[in-house]
């Protein structure tokens, strides 16, 4: 039996040309993946400070807290900071009796009267973010910065006694469309401002652009309540 040769196939140029064209979104977004994949989530420790005792007559909300945010990654941690306050937070309290079980709340309506303190020129003027707010915490370095307001007043709490105190952060860099919890799970940033990045210089705008979110438990903190108190 005579056995013939038969020459190796070879596609067309043309189909060549269009593999590689299918190739490379597909390149790309490997690569997206692989860049979005190396966004570790950063390592930080929060602690609280604030009061340790709450009178019958007090709002917890009015209380001041502080929380101290220690830098425990490898590469520095940037923040957008304004007046000492870190901006683009969000905080979740969790209050707890002395056994570790949750506190009810009962919601209640609260009204506000008054005006608006700022002018629509300010407001615009108040979303500009500068230089000068663009902070870096360096690895092992530590900050305190002022949490806007306590515990919500809807809290119930059934007996007088000792009370624990926790609260979660998460900030998310300026106009970012989403960040990563705790667990390193992606969530979509609802509900966070819009700001203006216009007047930043072009390495603090990249710096910024490049930040990384963050999210957070405090270490828990004693309150003790010297009566029973309920929403009014």
């Amino acid at each position: 039996m005579i056995r013939r040769e038969v020459p190796a196939m070879r596609p067309p140029l043309a189909a060549l040309a269009l593999i590689a064209c299918l190739s490379l979104p597909f390149g790309r977004l490997d690569a997206e993946k692989a860049r979005h994949a190396s966004r570790k989530v950063p390592k930080v420790e929060m602690s609280l400070s604030g009061p340790t005792t709450v009178r019958p007559n007090e709002s917890l909300e009015s209380q001041r807290y502080r929380m101290l945010l220690t830098n425990r990654s490898s590469e520095p941690l940037v923040l957008f900071v304004r007046n000492e306050y870190l901006m683009n937070a969000r905080w979740d309290w969790t209050v707890t009796d002395a056994k570790g079980a949750p506190i009810g709340m009962e919601f209640i309506l609260h009204g506000y009267c008054g005006t608006v303190p700022y002018s629509a020129d300010a407001e615009i003027a108040a979303r500009r973010i500068h230089d000068d707010e663009v902070i870096a915490l360096q690895p092992g370095d530590s900050r305190e910065f002022p949490i806007p307001a306590g515990p919500s007043d809807d809290y119930s709490f059934p007996r007088a006694g000792i009370y624990h105190l926790s609260v979660t952060m998460t900030y998310v860099p300026p106009n970012a469309g989403e960040f990563l919890d705790q667990r390193g799970k992606r969530w979509k940033a609802y509900g966070y401002d819009q700001w203006d990045l216009s007047e930043l210089s072009p390495d603090a705008f990249q710096t910024l652009q490049n930040s990384l979110s963050v999210q957070t438990t405090s270490k828990t903190w004693n309150l003790e309540l010297t009566s029973s108190r309920r929403p009014r």
